[in-house]
């Protein structure tokens, strides 16, 4: 009897285990179905973090006048169907639960969490989040700045007001971030004009493939810096604006901006600036200004609307209060002014508040910023501020309520974004037109260019003739200080024993080892005993095939080589052949050398030749330098910049050794090509002469060599080649072939030769006999 009273307790005792196992599985199941089929999410506290699987939405604590409970559902179905195909992956109405629709006084965080397959790379802003319009499109939040933590890559955004949200992708570009060059005039002395910008893209003055400012200033360098206010950010951008808070403390894009612009100016010393800003873009170099006095190569500043003491405009809590969802008609009533006024004002404001973004609350008037321009002092900096008289849309609230909330709108007082008294700095001018058209006017533009004339300085005269002679044309990117001395003839005499020898004799000092027939080449390489050559189709390993498709810009750097194929850059080196990264540069590109943390490349403009640096996301101009036919190469560590004109040579850092112009060897003569052996340059003259070049030492020596066509370093041994020749010229022989010769380069145990055939080439190691 009590073992059978043993066995029913265990088995009421399992029951109850059993019962709370089912009891627990099915609020397990209650909630998965809940999570998946409602695909909904309710957050009753401000401040805190609420979201559902790829989008995570936070409040900051003060957006709303009251607690706010978030509900964020995601679309499927015939519903998703109803949304713009632009939009990747899921999609999510963000409401509030009450069904109330607001309007945040302070922006509303979204951080959109994607599929890594969609990153580009660290420099491109092709993807953005985005918000459903009422006709069926979309609309990108200006700002959006992609990023990465520990659950993977996301987007972030601010918005000031909820709607349908998802993620878009752009036209894959490389972010520029800098001071970009539009236009060099070399033989101008008045101070380089950088345009900055702000809220209206129209200010940038692009038009196709010209600028109108090119056209108001004819006789200036043209620069404008670009920046991301209300485009998408890069991770790499993105990076350095989070950084720029954790060490500042706080959040403040313009300061950011404005530290990035004076870093850039500094790499520019050797010009001096005009500067016209626009909007925003002109608080940007106030603060600049006031943040490194170290700053001294600007020396005037034209502000058009520019809020120097902060604007009304983009004030959340007055557009929420007034415009947020109001019947214009109704408004009209209230504030005795046109329905269509008013709404032309509403949807002018509503814009400008979600294109600054969390910006927008930088520019309010009683802002921690504009409270620090409040002790601007800088007097070294002539600034003159221009406001408009009309605001956009012949809105005019003059003699209405809307009058004390908003200045900018009356009519002979505001543009629609200043008014004359926020933006007061400086010499204050008030000039007809609006935000928009401010500064495209043409009798504004007149007074403008007035404000920036420029006298040349008389030259005074040498005070005596013991001055130096320099070379005979001077090149732009080139001070005074860093030009070289013209060697004088003496000097000549006395190298010339020392490099050349005195007499030349023809010998079949080069034996052939091996040959390949081509159908065609462009270009070829030695890497270690293995060599590459670049045909129509691909590249070879000798005979072997190993990449198929275009290749352009295949050049040696150390040990690899590098090339760019469909838009990214590869590598090759003693493993084989991998892509690297995308290449960084969308303009014409005349010639290119990718190392692993760098991009060399030249551009072609009417004047002559610009060579860029693009490093650490970032596009410097390094030089300008007449002529065309343009080649970069590295040499031992160094880099040869050479144009039919000129030669440069950089050192590792990218900075400037010297240049050599080929006008001191006859205005005719052009320079073919270049090498560097132990810091003495060898030069090929399309005379067939070589020069010596190292430090003062010059010597040239001419050749009986027909159409030069490369110069090489080879085992110690200075080898020029022609159509038909090869020169040993530090032994003095000469070998004559029967066949043309197209190319040539230096392997490890004798140099390759790509001769012309009656069918394609033949490409052929031919090694030098002891």
């Amino acid at each position: 009897m009590s073992l059978l009273k043993e066995i029913l307790e265990i088995l009421l005792k399992r029951k109850i285990v059993l019962i709370s196992l089912l009891v627990v599985l099915g609020l397990v199941l209650i909630l998965y179905f809940l999570l998946q089929e409602e695909s909904s999410l309710r957050v009753g506290k401000e401040g805190a973090e609420s979201g559902f699987i790829n989008l995570r939405v936070e409040i900051p604590s003060g957006a709303f006048g009251k607690q706010k409970v978030l509900k964020i559902t995601r679309i499927s179905g015939d519903e998703r169907k109803k949304y713009s195909d632009a939009f990747m992956g899921d999609l999510y109405r963000v409401e509030f639960a009450d069904g109330v629709s607001e309007f945040a006084l302070k922006p509303i965080h979204l951080k959109y969490y994607f599929d890594p397959k969609y990153f580009r790379g660290e420099n491109y802003n092709n993807l953005a989040l985005a918000y459903a319009t009422d006709d069926g499109g979309y609309r990108i939040i200006p700002g959006s700045m992609i990023g990465k933590d520990e659950r993977g890559y996301f987007v972030e955004a601010f918005t000031y007001h909820l709607s349908v949200f998802g993620l878009v992708m752009k036209t894959s570009s490389f972010q520029k971030h800098g001071v970009t060059l539009l236009r060099e005039v070399v033989t101008s002395a008045a101070p380089a004009l950088l345009i900055i910008p702000g809220e209206d893209p129209t200010f940038k003055g692009t038009v196709g493939d010209s600028n109108i400012w090119e056209a108001v200033f004819p006789d200036r360098t043209l620069m404008i810096y670009e920046y991301a206010l209300y485009d998408s950010r890069s991770l790499s951008y993105s990076e350095a604006y989070r950084e720029f808070v954790r060490k500042e403390g706080r959040r403040s894009f313009i300061d950011f901006e404005a530290d990035f612009l004076s870093k850039e100016l500094l790499e520019y010393s050797r010009y001096s600036f005009d500067i016209l800003a626009h909007g925003t873009g002109g608080l940007i170099v106030l603060r600049m200004l006031q943040r490194h006095p170290e700053l001294k190569n600007v020396r005037r500043v034209i502000l058009f609307s520019t809020p120097v003491h902060g604007t009304n405009v983009v004030n959340p809590l007055y557009f929420s209060s007034m415009f947020f969802e109001k019947d214009p008609e109704v408004l009209s009533g209230i504030f005795g002014m046109e329905w269509t006024k008013l709404k032309m004002m509403a949807l002018h404001i509503k814009n400008l508040i979600d294109t600054l973004g969390e910006v927008a609350l930088e520019i309010l008037p009683d802002s921690f910023l504009i409270s620090q321009l409040k002790n601007f002092s800088r007097k070294d900096v002539e600034i003159f501020s221009i406001c408009g008289d009309t605001p956009p849309y012949e809105v005019d609230v003059s003699g209405t309520k809307l009058e004390k909330f908003y200045p900018e709108f009356v009519r002979g007082r505001g543009d629609g974004f200043v008014s004359f008294q926020s933006c007061r700095i400086g010499k204050t001018l008030q000039l007809k037109g609006g935000f928009y058209d401010l500064y495209s006017r043409r009798e504004n533009l007149s007074q403008v260019e007035e404000l920036l004339s420029y006298e040349t300085p008389v030259f005074p005269g040498f005070k005596d003739d013991s001055y130096r002679e320099y070379l005979p044309t001077r090149n732009p990117e080139l001070s005074s200080e860093k030009m070289k001395t013209a060697p004088q003839k003496e000097k000549k005499t006395t190298v010339e024993e020392k490099v050349f020898p005195r007499e030349f004799h023809s010998k079949n000092f080069l034996k052939r080892i091996r040959s390949l027939t081509l159908t065609s080449y462009t270009a070829g390489s030695s890497l270690g005993k293995d060599v590459y050559v670049v045909t129509g189709s691909g590249i070879l390993m000798w005979d072997r095939e190993m990449f198929k498709g275009s290749v352009k810009f295949f050049k040696k750097v150390g040990d690899y080589i590098s090339f760019l194929s469909g838009g990214d850059i590869y590598l090759v080196d003693s493993i084989g052949i991998s892509r690297y990264a995308p290449f960084p540069v969308n303009d014409d590109v005349e010639d290119a050398l990718m190392t692993k943390d760098a991009v060399l490349y030249a551009q072609l403009v009417p004047s002559g030749v610009r060579y860029y640096l693009f490093k650490n996301g970032k596009e410097k101009l390094l030089a300008t330098s007449p002529g065309v036919e343009v080649s970069i190469e590295e040499e031992g560590g160094k880099y040869l910049l050479v144009s039919s004109k000129e030669i440069i040579v950089l050192n590792e850092d990218f900075t400037e050794k010297g240049r050599v112009l080929s006008s001191l060897f006859g205005n005719d003569v052009d320079i073919v090509d270049g090498t560097l052996v132990n810091d003495a340059l060898y030069i090929l003259l399309s005379n067939g002469s070589v020069v010596y070049v190292s430090g003062e030492n010059l010597e040239i020596k001419h050749f009986n060599l027909f159409a030069p066509r490369k110069i090489l370093h080879f085992r110690g041994k200075i080898l020029i080649v022609g159509e038909n020749d090869v020169m040993d010229v530090t032994a003095g022989i000469k070998q004559s072939f029967r066949r043309g010769i197209v190319d040539a380069f230096a392997g490890v145990e004798g140099i390759f030769i790509v001769f012309e055939e009656k069918v394609g080439v033949s490409l052929e190691e031919w090694q030098m006999e002891s």
